[in-house]
């Protein structure tokens, strides 16, 4: 296994990087001061960016090749391996900013949405149940029958981290079998409705999606087993690669501050506590990477690797989780302050955790792997 990046990859980074530090990072002064980047308080969409400038945000991303990243070039995505996708999604992970690259699987490349996704004229949103706990198929709980005039989907309530959405993602188990199916829904489907808008802990906007009688043509079943499990993968390659992020950004302004804040004479960085914080840092950082890129390097070479992917989702998500803590300590008072981005990737990170997968449903699932019980 070689995971040095191509020079291709190299670039692939580099202009992420610059995006992110020109059209985001720029911006975060303005956005932790919540006055120019969110709608006014009332506004049923407060928590969205506002419209004016995620649009203006999207069209220099699909510019820069930094959209769709998953959907292929013929259709007007990026086409990008897995690797390349991690290397993006990790550069966005450093801005406190809710916007990243449109999160669109490669099977939707050949549906009637696919162009229009790409352009970023419709939005996606997955909406799993009991899956953002065990980030496992077993966790599938919505069922799913097939009539001789449709497929019906049974009563159910998911969870969507994009209530704005135009198109959804839902996975079921089939009725009396153990077969899985992914299904897509357009938002005015009968018998689909957003029903409960909630705050997340992060600066987003989650909901309840309700199923009650819902019909909808075979056409809209994707695929089978494989297809669910590699949307979880992604997922979970992609919270992962964001887990870094925001690793990579807490180490860096803590490294920065320790060298420039002076405390009775000296500076931070003299002192031994803050060289250790900042060396265990860098350590689980640098596991995670690794992790991450081999989960990458193995869908990019069909090797198995949801069970790799979701090893690395655990460890980045807990990396990012002590990295903003790591931030908040060396920061001081200035750690806690809304102007400064370490309290939000604290909660960002407290999120990531559970998605797809919780850390206790994980080790049991590898746990039991290894010891062969059940």
């Amino acid at each position: 296994m070689d995971l040095k990046l191509s020079e291709e990859e190299k670039l692939i980074r580099e202009t992420a990087a610059q995006f992110v530090s020109r059209e985001l990072i720029a911006r975060e002064g303005a956005y932790l001061r919540q006055k120019e980047l969110f709608l006014p308080p009332g506004d049923p969409e407060r928590r969205e960016l506002d419209p004016e400038i995620r649009e203006t945000l999207g069209k220099r991303a699909r510019q820069a090749g930094l959209w769709a990243l998953e959907l292929p070039e013929a259709v007007g995505g990026s086409g990008m391996t897995a690797v390349a996708r991690v290397l993006i999604y990790r550069e966005f992970g450093r801005a406190i900013l809710p916007f990243e690259p449109a999160c669109v699987p490669a099977l939707l490349g050949e549906s009637p949405y696919g162009k229009r996704l790409a352009d970023g004229e419709l939005r996606l949103s997955l909406a799993f149940d009991q899956i953002h706990k065990t980030g496992k198929l077993d966790g599938i709980e919505t069922r799913f029958q097939q009539e001789a005039d449709g497929i019906w989907l049974t009563d159910s309530d998911l969870d969507v981290l994009d209530p704005a959405a135009d198109l959804y993602l839902v996975p079921a188990r089939e009725q009396g079998s153990e077969r899985d199916g992914l299904f897509l829904l357009e938002r005015d489907t009968p018998g689909l409705s957003i029903d409960q808008e909630f705050d997340l802990t992060t600066d987003a906007m989650g909901a309840k999606l309700s199923l009650k009688q819902c019909k909808v043509p075979a056409e809209r079943l994707l695929g089978y087993e494989y297809e669910v499990g590699a949307i979880i993968a992604s997922e979970q390659l992609r919270i992962a690669a964001r887990s870094l992020g925001i690793g990579m950004r807490c180490l860096a302004d803590s490294i920065e501050h320790a060298r420039n804040r002076v405390t009775f004479g000296r500076p931070l960085a003299s002192r031994q506590a803050i060289q250790w914080m900042l060396a265990d840092l860098s350590i689980d950082l640098r596991t995670s990477t690794w992790l991450t890129l081999e989960a990458a390097w193995r869908a990019d070479h069909g090797q198995p690797y949801f069970e790799a992917a979701a090893l690395a989702k655990k460890r980045a998500a807990k990396m990012a989780f002590a990295a903003a803590d790591t931030a908040i300590q060396i920061h001081g008072g200035y750690g806690v302050c809304k102007e400064f981005p370490f309290e939000g990737f604290y909660r960002e990170a407290r999120l990531l955790r559970l998605l797809y997968g919780r850390e206790g449903e994980m080790d049991r699932a590898v746990g039991e792997r290894f010891l062969k019980v059940e």
